[in-house]
């Protein structure tokens, strides 16, 4: 088993401490992984709903890019890195509380380049919003 393979799997049983900035956006962990794809429940928090109601569209964002990074990580060998070039966000319905399903996929992964997509359901089933991503992958550089 891969390095990032391990790591996924420490997400999913919580074994290991998250990364800090999944800390201090409390991501959710991962409910499991498949090569290609990853999926989580969020249960809305209050804390990221805006004063007039709905849920604030940028956390939807920021954890479409988390999630999107973990479904690459599946599909990524030992010494391959990436970084997100890109970054596209639709809202189709207002999210004011409950669970938000999520579930990102690998759509496309090439030598250098991959384009990932992630869903968001709410409670009933319904599409509430999708992501896109571009992510350029390169060699990770050891010091």
């Amino acid at each position: 088993m891969g390095k990032w393979s391990n790591i996924l799997d420490g997400d999913v049983a919580a074994s290991t401490s998250p990364a800090s900035h999944v800390a201090a956006l409390r991501f959710p962990k991962l409910e499991g992984w498949a090569p290609g794809r990853v999926w989580a429940t969020w249960p809305v928090e209050d804390d990221f709903v805006t004063p007039v109601g709905p849920l604030f569209g940028g956390y939807l964002a920021a954890l479409a890019d988390h999630l999107m990074a973990n479904a690459l990580f599946t599909v990524l060998e030992d010494h391959e890195v990436f970084s997100t070039t890109d970054l596209h966000t639709s809202f189709l319905r207002a999210v004011r509380g409950g669970v938000v399903r999520v579930e990102a996929t690998v759509v496309s992964r090439g030598r250098r380049t991959a384009f990932c997509d992630a869903e968001f359901r709410n409670g009933a089933g319904e599409l509430v919003a999708r992501a896109s991503a571009t992510q350029a992958i390169s060699e990770m550089r050891t010091p």
